[in-house]
């Protein structure tokens, strides 16, 4: 099926793509609190090459690596979303590559599917449907797929001969099963890529980079899901021609990534060529390359991504490593946390079926069940536990809490007017993208709360109602500047009829950033005023007990059984800020490190930078 021509036509220039770039870095300060990209100094400065991105926040994954490297990328992107409005236009700036996806075009079949047989004697299977059916009157060719109520699609191995039969590839583990009843089905046509791979080929060929995420569409798994193979067309397909063509692969890990000013971490990998053997085998046997080239590839992504079997398996995994981590330490650095948490999962699924790391996460999920329902969380707990280690006597957690107390009730006031002001916006754009949550979470099967579309859907809906409501306190601080001022007031004194509005236009932004910046300080605040002050409840006592005790449990479980993935990486010279370092007593023990190992924890220091020059520093538990 070949592409159409895109609606509307912006051709990428560099100003409009250093404007984006602008825009980009300012939309994803206000959103996050904090983002640290990592290892940027690796993407080569000139050359083609190929950004290769994980997909755990819809459109706000590619405004993350727009952000933070140097490169100019052409991403590849839905014609879907490529002609839409806003996005497509944005997208077109930035000088996306359209992709017509089978499921954009997919339509509803006739009749409905019976059964899948499987001949096991002569590796045939088929899909048998009703009388109603009409393959023969559809135009399937062979490549397309069927979706149905089974896991996966069901690839379409030769065109249909008879109505109500249709011959599919070989079914792999778990087999497909059809309801009793029979189900409806959906046809995913098959399509001719080669428009696409073209147009990427020539902008390699131009040293230029593509952006792609390989995955296929964004998702909430927590961990990669099966990689699509045209990025090794893509790769290998440009080599073949001659084209020295690198790949990067590139991790986004979002802490919460549905939420409004929460962190991030984008980091960077070291970029690797095709295999020479891979090449030349591409022109003779291209699947066998490709697939070849795909285990590589999702390989390399692992090594820069935090992959757990299950949101459930991952907050269990967290508790784990703020067990383990220092209690002096405020705050991990996204480099650390990356450590920690890749080789907490590496060592999870290494030992996971084993009595001892069975018997630990059991205690540790009893352990978090208690706290929700005490109404706390682990990482108030280590904070507590971090006051007292820090602040040795009653005078001085006093003055901790005062601290912060006064905190509050000066950011506060000052937050209050931003806050209000913004609300409306928040509100809207908030009920907007949880409405488009439950409609993606609907139409998708890899999405499991679909909480990656949230924060896209917040920025899109923000970019509409911020302007708009902008326009309305403006108009009606003209309005109410008119109506106070006559002509029976000096002349000096009229000037404010029009000098009101124009300050309004002028400082609105800033002052709605600040007011979020504010409102950073006094929420962490009165978060840590209200757990130190409940410190000596009966509830927090009983489970600081408890913690203490999984915690000595946690690291000796550590030493002995996981001593080959040492787990002290973050305490590695050069890795925690010199402050960071100051550990307790019971914490020094924990410093098992190599020089290796300190050296691994530096690896592209210098490249280690944040997307944006400045970082609010709120003081957060990790």
């Amino acid at each position: 099926m070949p592409m159409p021509d895109p609606k509307r036509k912006l051709p990428r220039t560099p100003l409009s793509y250093a404007f984006a770039k602008r825009i980009f870095r300012f939309i994803l300060k206000v959103f996050f609190r904090r983002i640290d990209a990592l290892n940027q100094n690796v993407v080569p400065e000139d050359g083609p090459i190929i950004l290769v991105g994980n997909h755990a926040n819809q459109f706000v994954d590619g405004m993350n690596l727009v952000a933070s490297s140097s490169r100019a990328i052409s991403f590849l992107i839905a014609q879907k979303s490529y002609d839409r409005r806003y996005i497509g236009d944005v997208a077109k700036a930035i000088g996306a590559v359209p992709v017509l996806r089978p499921q954009d075009i997919a339509f509803k079949g006739t009749g409905r599917i019976l059964r899948i047989e499987q001949d096991a004697e002569n590796g045939t299977c088929k899909i048998i449907g009703d009388a109603d059916c009409r393959f023969t009157e559809v135009d399937i060719k062979k490549g397309a797929k069927i979706r149905g109520k089974w896991e996966g699609d069901l690839l379409v191995s030769e065109p249909p001969t008879k109505n109500n039969e249709l011959s599919i590839a070989p079914l792999r583990e778990p087999k497909a099963s059809v309801p009793k009843e029979g189900c409806e089905y959906k046809i995913l046509p098959k399509i001719d890529q080669k428009q696409v791979f073209n147009k990427v080929f020539q902008v390699l060929a131009k040293n230029g980079t593509i952006g792609i995420f390989p995955e296929g569409g964004s998702h909430d798994q927590g961990h990669l899901i099966p990689l699509k193979a045209g990025v090794t067309i893509m790769a290998l397909g440009a080599a073949s021609q001659g084209t020295p063509v690198k790949i990067v692969p590139c991790g986004l890990i979002y802490f919460h990534a549905h939420r409004f000013r929460s962190k991030a971490v984008v980091q960077y990998g070291q970029p690797f060529d095709p295999p020479v053997d891979l090449v030349e085998l591409y022109k003779t046997d291209s699947r066998k390359a490709c697939s070849a080239l795909l285990e590589i590839i999702t390989k390399k992504l692992m090594e820069v991504t935090v992959n757990t079997p299950d949101y459930k398996t991952n907050k269990l995994l967290q508790t784990v490593r703020r067990m383990y981590q220092p209690d002096k330490l405020k705050q991990l650095t996204g480099r650390d946390y990356m450590a920690y948490s890749r080789k907490f999962t590496n060592g999870f699924e290494k030992l996971q079926n084993t009595p001892q790391a069975q018997a630990l996460m059991k205690e540790v999920e009893e352990y978090t069940t208690d706290l929700t329902s005490c109404g706390w969380k682990d990482k108030e707990l280590k904070l507590i536990n971090r006051v007292e280690l820090t602040y040795k006597n009653t005078l001085t957690v006093w003055g901790y809490i005062l601290t912060h107390a006064l905190i509050v009730l000066v950011a506060f006031p000052l937050s209050f007017p931003g806050i209000i002001l913004n609300f409306p916006i928040m509100y809207l754009s908030r009920n907007k993208a949880l409405a488009m949550q439950k409609i993606a979470l609907a139409g998708s099967k890899v999405k499991v709360g679909a909480y990656d579309v949230v924060a896209s859907e917040m920025v899109k809906s923000a970019g509409i109602f911020v302007p708009i409501f902008y326009i309305i306190y403006i108009v009606v601080a003209a309005v109410l500047a008119g109506i106070m001022i006559d002509e029976s007031h000096p002349e000096n004194y009229q000037m404010l009829e029009w000098l009101v509005p124009l300050s309004i236009f002028l400082l609105l932004p800033t002052f709605s950033y600040y007011s979020i910046l504010l409102s950073d300080h006094w929420y962490f605040s009165r978060k840590k005023v209200r757990a130190v002050v409940m410190r000596n409840s009966k509830d927090c006592r009983r489970l600081l007990k408890i913690r203490k005790n999984l915690q000595t449990k946690v690291r000796r479980f550590v030493e002995v059984h996981l001593r080959e993935n040492t787990f002290a990486g973050a305490y590695a010279k050069g890795g925690l800020k010199s402050g960071d370092r100051e550990l307790s007593r019971e914490d020094d023990r924990m410093q098992t490190l190599t020089e290796e190992e300190g050296t691994n924890s530096e690896s592209g220091g210098e490249g280690s930078r944040k997307v944006y020059p400045e970082r609010v520093k709120v003081e957060g538990v990790a």
